[in-house]
């Protein structure tokens, strides 16, 4: 019975449709510019320890940092300000929006949700089990909500992808949490590429297949038809360290946290464009920009700064943006 429910729940507008942002408007890979010879980087806010961001389809944006959540507006001057739609701080990190609600995990495993109505709020609704830092977050094709693990903190490593089921009939509720990937903890001895998951960080979803970071690889991993995961499949590594990354048409937006560029990239793993390193400071997310307050070919990007330390002028969110010509 949960299952045919589930089911239905997937398939109507409730469930924020196959993991993908539908509504996003259509962009081609050579009308972006992801490079600093025909772009340039503009800050929008301060937002310590700013570490993830999401669009809704309507447009509104979020993004989640050590400090809290918070929406984005656009102000009459042509200003941003943040507004929090959190009670209190608990480090979050990946959001995902299914239908009208928006999730976010907190690294301690803490799981939120708030109603995109006027003025959403944050509920705690769920707390996931045997969680290192939960981390990247990510809408399936499924409706199911699902949560990287990563281990890099202070307990045993465990790296992996859960998964947690909504009750169809309230939002506000997870009825069952699983695991989707299961990692190897004896991979963290390795940084080379291969198909396991060692340091997985950043997910995100299109269509059934899901396209995440691990160290310095993007991996790719299917939804199968019958619930289970595919191979993980490496497409691409890079001697860096990737945060998060976006879905942009064809492509994918990376974070280099470690150099401070951003990539764009074919879903082959082939790298088309990247920007100079040291453009940003430890990017932590990307994402295309979203009318009404943006461009389809802007581009959103959460920059963490130091981690040890907030306090520092560093933490942005940034636009960056091809130049006047």
């Amino acid at each position: 019975m949960l299952a045919a429910a589930l089911l239905l729940a997937a398939c109507d507008g409730d469930s924020g449709g196959d993991g993908t942002e539908a509504t996003a408007p259509p962009v081609r890979l050579e009308d972006l510019c992801v490079n600093s010879q025909c772009g340039e980087r503009t800050v929008l806010l301060d937002i310590p320890g700013a570490e993830n961001l999401i669009f809704s389809p309507a447009g509104r944006l979020f993004v989640s940092s050590g400090s809290g959540v918070f929406e984005i507006h656009k102000n009459a001057d042509g200003s941003f300000r943040a507004d929090s739609i959190s009670p209190e701080s608990c480090g979050y990190t990946g959001l995902a929006i299914r239908g009208e609600y928006l999730y976010s995990s907190c690294g301690d495993g803490r799981f939120w949700a708030a109603r995109l109505d006027a003025a959403p709020r944050l509920h705690l609704i769920h707390t996931m089990s045997g969680m290192c830092i939960a981390n990247g977050t990510a809408l399936g094709a499924d409706g199911r909500i699902y949560v990287v693990d990563e281990p890099l903190n202070v307990c045993v490593p465990d790296p992996k992808i859960k998964r947690l089921t909504i009750d169809p009939a309230d939002p506000m509720k997870v009825v069952n949490e699983e695991v989707f990937v299961q990692g190897s903890p004896l991979g963290l001895l390795s940084l080379g590429i291969g198909n396991v998951l060692r340091f997985p960080n950043g997910l995100q979803a299109d269509g059934s297949r899901f396209y995440g970071t691990d160290g310095g690889s993007i991996f790719s991993v299917d939804l199968l038809a019958d619930g289970s995961a595919g191979a993980v499949t490496p497409i691409l590594f890079e001697v860096d360290v990737h945060d998060d990354l976006g879905i942009a048409g064809d492509g994918l937006l990376l974070a280099n946290f470690l150099t401070g560029r951003i990539t764009l990239i074919s879903k082959a793993g082939e790298i088309l464009q990247a920007t100079a390193p040291g453009t940003f400071t430890f990017p932590s997310s990307v994402r295309l920009g979203r009318p009404p307050m943006f461009e389809s070919t802007d581009i959103l990007v959460t920059e963490t700064g130091v981690l040890v330390d907030q306090s520092l002028p560093l933490d942005h969110l940034s636009l960056f943006r091809r130049k006047a010509r």
